[in-house]
């Protein structure tokens, strides 16, 4: 996890992803006490499962003497957090929240116990308004934007390589990777978090040619900066890029042009560009 170090930490290296991963969320204490509840007064085979999984989990991926003496040696500290999504917090919550109304034998208890359980789910846990931002509607069964789609097929209907070099705005970079993964990403997405502020992202050598040519790409791109004619095509040259969807309102054509962008199409929303490092010849 971004800015936690076993180095750092030590022993409570675990504790701290999971208290940076849960953040103010309450569900693994709903969780844990749906456990301990059912080893007091409702045991059955189904919580067992929940019950010894965790069990499982504590001596091998959340034990902090294991944690400390592998995790280095796989140089895997900035996506342990990821272990946490072997908790099955979610369905256990769920889960014990069911067997909890239907404890009671009258409809109308039960109809009191599913509406307790909905309000304290509802305000122990993440509102998904805090999580997601600019809420649109899909478009596609696919549930990516149609420019995506579009832009991907018109990659390939231009290129001859099948793993072409792709410069896309913050939008579409990680959809994209998802979406298409034949598609090589010129910007890293710990580049492009780092470049942000994110504080959650691995920690980045702000001095390496590595995040330089990105950081020169996403300045002119993603930030509006100006950018030296001469350093922008020479970024575009050393990250091999090979086309660029950049987003209308922010492309500036005669700039993107003369940098060696020649238009390749126009979708809805973006403009597709294929970079060349030289000019091409008259037929």
């Amino acid at each position: 996890m971004g800015g936690v170090s076993i180095e750092e930490s030590g022993l409570g290296f675990v504790w701290v992803c999971l208290q940076k991963y849960w953040g103010t969320c309450l569900l693994p204490a709903l969780f844990l006490a749906g456990i301990l509840w059912s080893l007091l007064r409702h045991r059955n085979r189904e919580a067992g499962i929940f019950l010894f999984y965790t069990i499982f989990l504590l001596l091998t991926a959340y034990n902090p003497l294991l944690v400390n003496y592998i995790v280095p040696k796989v140089n895997f500290e900035n996506e342990y957090y990821r272990f946490f999504w072997m908790l099955p917090v979610v369905p256990g919550v769920a889960y014990y929240a069911v067997r909890l109304i239907f404890y009671a034998k009258k409809l109308w208890k039960r109809v009191v116990l599913g509406l307790v359980s909905a309000g304290v789910m509802i305000m122990v846990g993440v509102p998904l308004q805090g999580v997601v931002e600019n809420f649109t509607m899909i478009e596609n069964v696919y549930k990516v934007p149609d420019d995506l789609r579009t832009i991907c097929e018109l990659i390939h209907q231009d290129s001859d390589k099948k793993e072409p070099r792709v410069v896309f705005d913050r939008d579409l970079n990680t959809m994209a990777r998802q979406y298409d993964p034949s598609l090589r990403l010129v910007l890293h997405r710990d580049a492009v978090l780092y470049r942000a502020g994110s504080t959650i992202t691995a920690r980045m050598n702000e001095d390496s040619p590595w995040y330089q040519r990105q950081k020169i790409i996403m300045d002119l791109l993603y930030y509006g900066e100006p950018v030296k004619l001469e350093t922008f095509r020479n970024a575009l040259i050393q990250t091999e890029t090979e086309y660029l969807a950049v987003p209308k309102e922010k492309a500036d054509e005669s700039y993107l042009e003369e940098a060696g962008c020649v238009l390749l199409a126009r979708t809805e929303n973006y403009i597709l560009y294929r970079f060349q490092e030289t000019e091409e010849e008259p037929s």
